[in-house]
């Protein structure tokens, strides 16, 4: 077993962050079932799962040990009528058989499909290690009588099973995948090592589990003229970037990943800046627009999803508002949508670098003022933990469904210069001119955080690359949390104090 735990814990030592698997996040056997694959004991339940919580069978149960004990399947010939080629653990179940490891039931049969108990999973790991019986005190569920007490307890005093609290075993509960990772990591003394966390690229913080963090975001196009506040859903974001619209008035975008919000609004429409979320792979849902923006955004790769190409929930208006305010989007059924349409689910790449605060000597920064045109700003103030948002000298708020309000805050500050210019419709097409600003190539940034300013630089080669951010002491480091990125033209004031 030597070279299987040298192998496991190479193997170990290069785990991405996560892991294998999207189903067992932080699980406590999480380090055991990496063992268990690294042993090729297990390949999972299917593409990036462990089905954790899933009962164990008979049938998978002896491909486990016999994986485990590093045992060839035995040809199929045997007692078992139910057996037969086509089944994986066929081979198995005959070989452990043969070894006195199991035995069928009551009928003559293997019963793979059956789930096996702890009860049960306590004879195999006895019989499979040659476990003599124990002399530590029986667990106080497990009856003398039964056929199973001395090998509770023989696993009991090798370290197997540390029981499932209370002094009990629950000898009659079914074995999960979960448990049964746990019982072979023990059984046969593989290595572990700690599994790095899975972190959100869009917050930097520990992801609930794989699956929601490995896929698309969904960006939804959220207005902020006066009627438009307070707005709903944009507090359960993951990151927030915000762009000048007409009229020296800003918009936001409400990035969705591993958070959803099923009253998200009002709804608006895109700009040609807006491209800029081609890099992070995002299907953006507006209420409409000028109809060559979003065809050109189209054209360029960002994928669309209109107000007149779906019904509620995806999209709604509400009575409480009047249009063009009252349009309200559900990212839920905005995903199930994208996947219709075919759109790509890939995850997004990483927003930042993400680490603990690094700049303990820069200047202190507890107010900031973000210049969109006389006199609009967004004001935002440090209070020794959040940035707290205004418009102007009014503070911002949010409101949920149930009219319940709250404070519109951030843990980080980013603001991107971008080169200005104005958009004209092309020929043959109606409508306004409209402001952009150039985020290809490279220009300044600033970042606030932890109440700190740090001046630095952002470059990008194109619409398909987000953006690098760094300092003159390297990449950039943002301490993870929600970031509203800001991208304002190059000659608006950004001041701070």
């Amino acid at each position: 077993m030597e070279f299987l735990r040298a192998a496991i814990l190479a193997l170990l030592l290069v785990l991405p962050p996560g892991g294998t698997f999207y189903d067992d996040d932080r699980l406590t056997g999480e380090p055991a079932i990496e063992a268990l694959v690294a042993a090729d004991i297990t390949q999972g339940c299917g593409t990036n799962s462990f089905c954790p919580h899933a009962v164990v069978t008979r049938g998978q149960m002896v491909t486990f040990l016999g994986r485990a004990l590093e045992e060839s399947p035995s040809v199929l010939a045997g007692p078992f009528p139910d057996l037969s080629n086509d089944l994986y653990y066929a081979g198995f179940a005959v070989r452990l058989h043969e070894m006195g490891i199991v035995e069928g039931r009551e009928d003559g049969t293997f019963g793979g499909e059956s789930p096996v108990s702890r009860g049960e999973m306590a004879v195999f790991l006895t019989r499979a290690l040659s476990l003599a019986p124990g002399s530590d005190a029986p667990f106080s569920d497990v009856d003398p009588s039964l056929f199973y007490n001395e090998s509770v307890d023989a696993i009991r005093t090798a370290g197997i099973t540390i029981g499932c609290g209370d002094n009990r075993f629950c000898p009659n509960e079914s074995v999960t995948r979960h448990d049964m990772a746990l019982f072979l990591t023990r059984a046969f003394h593989l290595e572990l090592s700690v599994v790095p966390v899975r972190l959100s690229p869009l917050d930097g913080l520990p992801a609930s589990d794989g699956f929601s963090v490995n896929r698309r975001i969904i960006a939804v196009k959220i207005d902020n003229a006066a009627p438009a506040r307070p707005q709903s859903g944009i507090e359960k974001a993951d990151a927030m970037i915000e762009l000048m619209v007409e009229g020296g008035l800003s918009r936001m975008m409400a990035l969705f990943l591993e958070s959803d919000a099923t009253y998200l609004g009002p709804v608006r429409s895109v700009r040609p800046t807006d491209a800029l979320v081609e890099s992070l792979g995002a299907t953006v849902a507006i209420s409409g627009a000028q109809p060559w923006i979003a065809d050109q955004l189209e054209a360029d790769g960002v994928p669309i999803i209109r107000e007149s190409q779906v019904a509620p929930p995806a999209m709604f208006r509400i009575s409480s508002r009047v249009a063009p305010h009252n349009l309200y989007a559900n990212t839920v059924a905005l995903r199930a949508e994208a996947d219709l349409g075919g759109y790509a689910n890939a995850p997004p790449p990483d927003l930042f670098l993400w680490g603990d605060f690094a700049y303990p000597a820069a200047a202190a920064a507890t107010w900031i003022d973000v210049s969109w045109s006389d006199p609009v700003s967004t004001i935002w103030h440090w209070d020794g933990a959040r940035y707290l948002r205004s418009s102007n000298t009014t503070p911002h708020y949010w409101v949920d469904q149930n009219g319940s309000l709250g404070r519109v805050a951030a843990d980080n500050l980013v603001v991107i210069f971008g080169q200005y210019y104005e958009v004209a419709a092309p020929p043959g097409f109606g409508g306004s001119i409209v402001p952009a600003m150039n985020t290809i190539g490279s220009g300044r940034m600033v970042l606030f955080t932890e109440g700190r300013v740090i001046d630095g630089t952002w470059s990008r080669p194109d619409n398909e690359t987000w953006f690098t951010f760094s300092t003159p002491a390297g990449e950039l480091i943002v301490p993870p949390g929600l970031t509203w990125i800001h991208v304002i033209p190059h000659d608006r004031p950004l001041t701070w104090g």
